[in-house]
């Protein structure tokens, strides 16, 4: 276990990094295209884009949560525990607002209000994730 959270320690300012990338190209291509496809293509086009997004952002969420609670126990400055409680926030933020929408926009179909919510909402990961990058490289 030492040997990984030393690896993620080594790379976390890059996988901060394609985490804010990622987000910002959610929330400015990704995102406003859902509004626009049809909606007998928006079942499929969107749990396709569920399914293959996980597989990216998933292993770089856990990852920078990890690495993020083992720089509060090792280093514990205010920087890092601050880039942490950013962290949580964007973890409370995804399983609380973002995947609910994404599961109800399965279940119903296009919704106009549910992808505005979505979009409006994205904003504060997009802004925590932006913020994290900053904290990851001052500490670096």
């Amino acid at each position: 276990m030492n040997l990984i959270l030393e690896f993620i320690h080594e790379h976390i300012l890059a996988i901060d990094f394609a985490l804010c990338i990622l987000i910002w190209l959610v929330q400015v291509i990704i995102y406003p295209v859902l509004a626009v496809v049809s909606i007998d293509a928006f079942p499929r086009w969107h749990a396709i884009y569920c399914k293959r997004i996980a597989y990216f952002v998933l292993p770089l969420m856990i990852a920078q949560l990890f690495e993020s609670a083992a720089a509060c126990f090792f280093i514990g400055n205010t920087t890092v525990w601050l880039k942490f409680f950013c962290v949580l926030s964007v973890w409370i933020f995804t399983f609380l607002v973002s995947a609910p929408c994404h599961q109800k926009l399965s279940k119903s179909g296009k919704d106009v209000f549910l992808i505005d919510r979505l979009v409006s909402t994205n904003w504060y990961r997009t802004v925590l994730w932006t913020l994290i990058v900053f904290l990851s490289y001052y500490q670096y």
